[in-house]
């Protein structure tokens, strides 16, 4: 990439602390990173500039756009937890707030890569005429949500309706996009541990850690039949740095990035996160998982999808890119990283007798 300042909207979160630093590794670019904490981002550089601010104060996404060449759009409470208990807040963060950043970036005649979700598919993947497909495409996979009162929708929604709001603006007022709609990405720094850096449920591979660091069940829900195609941070930024690069090849696109070889089931990522921590603890009290209905972890109002697997066809060929990592490769790593950030700051794993096991 050539010297161009490129503004990261989350940069503090767990996707923008993995992107910002590989821009900057691959180019000459400035980056404005843009969040209200810094945590995850790793040490200073000098080419990473840190704002802490919310993209809802008057005045900062002016001029933060007016700033940069390149705008991309992380910023949402992407919590399943939260989707059902706060849908108001989801709602305002996935479109309220980010209305007026499409709006500056079509003024402005910014590029404005906006990172949706693979949830505005929606319960499951269907044609135009309702009929049922393997995978999910961007061109051709209709989006069924759920009833009103499913409010786990809300989060899928207000992404949907961005969505439009972004194709209508490039349609008619010029605006240079790319939407990325990303399929479960796995990797270091995800999420929080309950009780230590933060409240509530966090997504599903955190929670499992967490639940194997205090020596605790596995909560799977509805049995942890749901299947997802998990993709890693690496082969994921790995994609959206050739979308940087490709410019004009990704005008106006809209890009699963997924990784369909690994597509798993929750019962299964539950059984080789269990054996990882394992193999780092061999003394530990084996795991236990134990299935639970959806409203025991999430309340009232959730829903989900059965399955998820991408169709990323236009991805391999406008980015000549390919997802490498599977499952087994990207999970160890993980562990260690929550290993190393959490392993004294939790209650002791047990032994199978009893004993504190190894931190």
């Amino acid at each position: 990439m050539g010297p161009e300042r490129i503004a990261v909207l989350g940069a503090g979160g767990f996707l923008g602390s993995h992107i910002a630093p590989a821009l900057v590794a691959i180019g000459d670019a400035e980056i404005d990173a843009v969040d209200v904490q810094f945590d995850k981002l790793g040490p200073e550089n000098a080419r990473i500039h840190r704002i802490r601010a919310r993209i809802d104060q008057p005045g900062v996404i002016d001029e933060v756009v007016r700033r940069c060449d390149t705008v991309l759009s992380l910023t949402a409470l992407c919590n399943p937890a939260l989707y059902n208990t706060k849908p108001l807040e989801v709602i305002d963060a996935s479109y309220s707030d980010l209305v007026p950043l499409v709006k500056a970036c079509a003024v402005h005649r910014k590029r404005l890569i906006h990172f949706s979700t693979c949830e505005v598919y929606g319960r499951t993947a269907l044609d135009s005429a309702g009929r049922a497909m393997r995978e999910m495409n961007e061109e051709e996979t209709g989006f069924f949500l759920g009833p009103l009162e499913r409010e786990r929708w809300s989060y899928a929604c207000a992404k949907q309706l961005l969505e439009r709001v972004i194709w209508a603006y490039g349609r008619h007022e010029g605006l240079e996009f790319t939407i990325i709609r990303p399929f479960n990405v796995i990797g270091a720094r995800m999420d929080f541990i309950a009780g230590v850096d933060g409240e509530g449920v966090p997504r599903v591979l955190a929670a499992f850690i967490g639940a194997l660091l205090r020596g605790e069940e596995l909560l799977l829900v509805d049995g942890g039949r749901q299947r997802r195609s998990f993709i890693s941070t690496e082969d994921f930024v790995e994609a959206i740095a050739a979308v940087l690069k490709r410019r004009d090849a990704c005008r106006g696109q809209v890009l699963n990035i997924g990784n369909p070889s690994n597509d798993i089931s929750i019962r299964e990522l539950a059984v080789t996160l269990s054996r990882a921590f394992a193999a780092r603890f061999p003394g530990a009290a084996a795991a236990r998982l134990r299935d639970v209905h959806a409203e025991e972890v999430y309340g009232p109002g959730y829903d989900d999808t059965a399955e998820r697997v991408p169709d990323i066809a236009k991805a391999r060929h406008l980015l000549d890119w390919e997802p490498r990592m599977s499952i087994a490769e990207a999970i160890p790593p993980i562990v260690d990283d929550y290993l190393a950030r959490y392993g004294g700051l939790v209650t002791p794993i047990r032994s199978a007798a009893g004993m504190q096991g190894r931190q």
